[in-house]
């Protein structure tokens, strides 16, 4: 039985991008996905590659603008391992308010972002719209956000997993992680199972094996808390959100359009695609007339000749939240065992940061600091009824 160094549960970006850094490193890597991989949160997520903080925990806005420097760096290394384009564009973006205070809002928000390090400036409507004509009458203020980018988060999971594969590590798709081996509080692999089935005189059975490792990491999304000997560690939750692809039209948006009900960005082949909802616990993944219209409501708004688009597409995927809405990166008290999940919103955009640092605490056993607010002990210590 093949030993690997280390066994991702999960093909999304999350896990891809640690593949890829951890078999740049000479690791021998295993992917497993319970379906294709890719085909989860990171094939439903928009795209927007957006350090700028939307909750108040300076943690998370520290590790997003750090996971953003690393990105280009990160786009360049899969882009050459693999000669595909990988679609990164840090053209910016813009925030629009729309209430009575708007101007007081923007001047708020701007002091947020600014003091996070990301670079940004309020300008007035008249230049907003001089960048972006596409920005509708309705808006009352404006601001311009530099540090922000866009790309098709299909294309760069796909390209992602193509430069795992490069690097030379091994993806099974349609692997479901059944549970943690553990031996000795030490991590020795996980037992998992083909997710096809097969009928025995009129019974579905399925065959588990075990696949041995030296280090396990949990990066299945909402459905790592489903791993037996995860739980405690990663309580990762099912949040639903909406989205809706619109056509080429005369007058769409060129750039990031963003405000406190929604946002949208541009597509290399003219589509616009915008988002989103918020729908804790919702695991069907369809489109809702609710949805749409809230989706539409505030793109419409933003951009009023989106209103005359096709609407060419609507999805939906499922988000892996947290209890306190924060990431779970980092080593468990079971030795050889990782956590990462809880991305929640930020995947696309904490992909690389928590890849690189992930992969060198696997390897050279080098915590790093960008993690420590994010433990999975944390979640593993209140389940026990002690402070952590």
């Amino acid at each position: 039985m093949k030993n690997y160094d280390t066994l991702v549960v999960g093909g999304g970006v999350i896990g891809a991008a640690l593949a890829f850094e951890l078999a740049s490193l000479r690791q021998s890597v295993l992917v497993l996905d319970r379906q294709e991989p890719g085909h989860e949160a990171s094939w439903a997520a928009a795209g927007t590659i957006s350090p700028a903080p939307d909750q108040e925990a300076a943690a998370i806005a520290a590790l997003g603008c750090e996971s953003y420097r690393l990105y280009p760096d990160f786009v360049s290394a899969i882009e050459a391992a693999t000669g595909q384009s990988a679609g990164f564009h840090p053209n910016g973006a813009f925030e629009l308010f729309f209430e009575s205070n708007a101007e007081a809002e923007r001047d708020q928000r701007l002091k947020q972002i600014r003091a996070a390090g990301i670079a940004a400036e309020s300008i007035s409507l008249t230049e907003a719209k001089r960048r972006e004509p596409a920005i509708g009458p309705s808006a009352r203020a404006a601001l311009w956000i530099a540090d922000e980018a866009h790309l098709d988060p299909r294309v760069l999971t796909r390209v992602t997993l193509a430069a795992a594969e490069r690097a030379g590590a091994e993806i099974r798709a349609h692997t479901e992680a059944i549970s943690v081996i553990t031996r000795d509080s030490r991590c020795d692999g996980v037992l998992a199972a083909r997710t096809e089935t097969h009928h025995v005189a009129e019974s579905r059975v399925r065959t588990a094996e075990k696949i041995a490792a030296c280090n396990v990491v949990i990066a299945a999304g909402w459905r790592s808390k489903e791993i037996g000997g995860a739980e405690s560690w990663a309580p990762s939750a099912p949040v639903r959100g909406q989205m809706v692809a619109f056509g080429r039209v005369p007058g769409a948006p060129r750039t990031i359009l963003r405000c406190e009900r929604g946002y949208m960005a541009p597509r290399e082949d003219g589509r616009v695609v915008a988002g989103s909802t918020l729908e804790p616990g919702a695991l069907d993944k369809h489109s809702t007339a609710a949805g749409l219209q809230k989706i539409l409501a505030a793109a419409t708004a933003m951009a009023p000749a989106l209103a005359d688009a096709p609407v060419l597409e609507t999805w939906a995927g499922i988000r892996p939240d947290s209890p306190d809405h924060l990431p779970i990166i980092g080593a468990t008290d079971v030795e050889g065992l990782f956590i990462a999940t809880g991305h929640y919103r930020n995947g696309m955009l904490l992909a690389p940061a928590t890849a690189k640092y992930l992969a060198q605490w696997i390897v050279e056993g080098r915590a790093s600091k960008y993690f420590e607010p994010f433990s999975a002990a944390r979640f593993a210590a209140a389940s026990r009824g002690v402070n952590p």
